[in-house]
């Protein structure tokens, strides 16, 4: 019994990991995250941030350097708040968690698996709960509070967009609960087989999904414009409950997919989404529930952590200014922005509109 219970968590782990190296979670990460965050009004405040050099240790040990990108301008221009989230809540997928040195992923690559396919999901299979996702995310609002401890803004935000990027991650239900069973049952617990059909689920929901929030479905902007904050009390516990909710969904999603797109789906040649295809009206309405439903438990994380922060850093006692009668908070943002107006969606504005996200070509 033991022996077949270990092939069969390895069987899975195998098809598990191999599916991020390719597919993110969500499609989408920063138009979702514009549209979570472009009404909380305490990020207006901070308009003109001064991009800033990493300047802190890396935990890992890389077999591999990973560079610093800068995707809003160079070392000393300035951007926003909210242009930081939504650019870098995609960082994660650009190889951030990839090339890790330990031991664990030595072993994990025997067999195949790579580090950031750990990181990117948390998967629950009955009592047993694999993945890095929590850990990552917990790291990385640790850097954040500590960026902005040390009076540094930019990567403050910069942190917080990737911790970001994890809660995202375990809100799609396909990183959490992949396959179900009876998938690896039928086609025998052979991964070769199954992994074509797994991708072929994940991409067409993610396609699916970034194409909705892309051409501003009112349904999909609705539900993440709307959607009230959920504040962190325990960070671990913030991040596992939503990877719990998520993955009861992924039975429910797979089989309305199979549905919804017919046989090719689930054959082991690739299936390829393209908009229009769903003809069926109830159960392109099923699958619009179920996607929602994760949408909206996504967008209060995301916003009730933002929230969160922005709370952490009025509480902030920073050695650089004495309190006065303004508020902690403004008395900081005081500090590190320029005096004048300046529109604070200036350049979001021509990243995303608010009216039209035209699709992209990669769909």
């Amino acid at each position: 019994m033991l022996r077949e219970l270990l092939f069969f968590i390895l069987v899975l782990l195998a098809i598990i990991m191999a599916l991020p190296r390719i597919a993110f979670a969500w499609g989408g990460h920063r138009e979702v995250t514009y549209y979570c965050l472009k009404d909380i009004e305490w990020l207006k405040n901070f308009d003109n941030i001064k991009i800033t050099p990493f300047n802190y240790q890396d935990s890992d040990k890389r077999t591999v350097p990973y560079e610093i990108p800068y995707k809003e301008g160079n070392i000393g221009d300035e951007t926003s708040a909210l242009e930081i989230l939504i650019t870098y809540c995609e960082e994660p997928d650009w190889g951030l968690d990839r090339d890790i040195d330990s031991v664990l992923f030595k072993l994990l690559g025997y067999i195949g698996l790579d580090s950031s396919g750990w990181r990117h999901g948390y998967w629950i299979m009955g009592p047993i709960k694999l993945g890095g996702a929590p850990e990552r995310f917990i790291y990385h609002y640790n850097m954040s509070i500590k960026a902005f401890q040390n009076g540094d803004l930019y990567w403050g935000f910069r942190f917080l967009a990737r911790c970001l990027h994890y809660i995202e991650d375990i809100t799609q239900p396909q990183h959490t609960y992949p396959v179900p069973y009876k998938v690896i049952a039928q086609k025998h617990f052979n991964p070769k087989k199954i992994i074509p059909i797994a991708q072929n689920h994940h991409f067409t929901l993610e396609r699916y999904q970034a194409y909705q929030c892309r051409i501003g479905d009112p349904r999909y902007v609705s539900i993440l414009t709307s959607a009230k904050p959920i504040e962190p009390k325990d960070l671990k516990a913030f991040i596992v409950e939503s990877a719990i909710k998520s993955s009861k969904k992924a039975e429910e999603l797979w089989d309305i997919q199979s549905q919804l797109y017919g046989p090719d789906i689930d054959k082991e040649e690739e299936f390829r989404w393209y908009p229009g295809l769903e003809r069926d009206e109830a159960l392109k309405t099923k699958y619009d529930d179920i996607i929602l439903e994760q949408l909206s438990d996504l967008a209060s994380r995301v916003k009730g952590l933002v929230v969160h922060i922005g709370k952490v850093i009025e509480g902030l006692s920073y050695p650089v200014y004495n309190r006065g009668l303004r508020s902690p908070i403004k008395q900081f943002v005081s500090l590190f922005t320029v005096k004048g107006y300046t529109s604070y969606f200036s350049r979001p504005r021509r990243i995303i509109d608010d009216r039209e996200i035209p699709p992209r070509d990669d769909l």
